[in-house]
């Protein structure tokens, strides 16, 4: 089965036509992502049975909160990791929100993003200024890549025990519900699980309850900027490896359309085996001709 993300979801397209235009496209399955208002929804329940697709997961937060506006990006809007109580327990309820929707719709996964430090720009743009501007091998990008890393490890202590405690809350009711989370690869050096965050997580739940959703870009992006290798994600946890996010890549830029840009995205499909969730998740840039032709090589793999 192989599934395409509501992020391809342009500004200009009623649900009701892109559900039939990814049908015709050869998708067999779609995810609703966080960009999903309430009100859309709607419409895509209402659509999804006619068109024959099924919904592969649910991406948090599904539908997006609409109980206060939020200067963050919409997958952010809430932190499952916040120091601050009142907006940590706002994630946990949204995040039910979408476990909710989840079973409405028979999906059998919610994806997650986990959380962050709240210490400078979490998207790091010393480090990534110095990657775009071909200095990825100089000794400033090394010196600012250990600082970003030991000011993380020096301060993620409460953040990560905000994230377990909203875990522990959220995790018996996600299960109750028939729903596994899914806890995703993160883009940003600051965001969190890294890569031996995932395995605590992981350890702490059961596959059940938790597994491991990998995001290739993400991955991609870890490796490049010399923190760890892709494959070793996949290495390491493809026990528990319940799902991917499937696009392109091309220098820092992701949500590409599937093997597009500069990343060999052939290696790492054999790790996607028919018990894996395959989700593409590219952005409205790629255009339809691009999608098509990458539906026909991910069936053919």
């Amino acid at each position: 089965m192989l599934s395409i993300s509501t992020s391809w979801l342009g500004p200009e397209i009623k649900v009701k036509d892109w559900l039939a235009k990814v049908r015709d496209l050869g998708f067999d399955a779609v995810e609703l992502s966080y960009k999903i208002t309430a009100d859309q929804l709607k419409e895509a329940e209402k659509y999804l049975r006619p068109t024959g697709l099924k919904v592969s997961s649910i991406h948090n937060f599904c539908p997006t909160p609409d109980d206060g506006p939020s200067e963050r990006h919409l997958s952010n809007y809430y932190r499952l990791s916040a120091v601050d109580e009142q907006e940590r327990r706002q994630a946990v309820k949204w995040t039910k929100v979408a476990v909710d929707t989840a079973r409405r719709v028979g999906a059998g996964v919610v994806v997650i993003h986990a959380g962050t430090l709240e210490h400078e720009d979490v998207r790091s743009p010393g480090l990534f200024d110095l990657y775009t501007g071909g200095q990825k091998d100089s000794a400033a990008f090394k010196a600012e890549r250990k600082r970003m890393l030991a000011l993380r490890a020096g301060k993620k202590g409460p953040y990560m025990a905000a994230l377990e405690r909203s875990l522990r809350e959220l995790i018996p009711y996600s299960l109750s519900q028939k729903i596994t989370i899914g806890l995703e690869t993160r883009y940003y050096p600051l965001e969190i699980p890294d890569f031996d965050e995932i395995g605590y997580f992981l350890n702490l739940f059961g596959e059940r309850e938790m597994g491991y959703w990998h995001d290739v870009g993400h991955a991609e992006i870890n490796s490049r900027l010399g923190i760890k290798p892709h494959k070793a994600f996949l290495e390491t946890y493809k026990d528990r490896l319940i799902g991917v996010h499937l696009h392109g890549i091309k220098g820092k830029k992701d949500h590409l359309a599937p093997f597009e840009g500069d990343m060999d995205l052939n290696a790492f499909l054999p790790f996607f085996n028919e018990h894996v969730i395959k989700v593409v998740e590219s952005k409205s840039f790629a255009d339809d001709e691009m999608m098509r032709a990458a539906v026909a090589r991910l069936k053919a793999a």
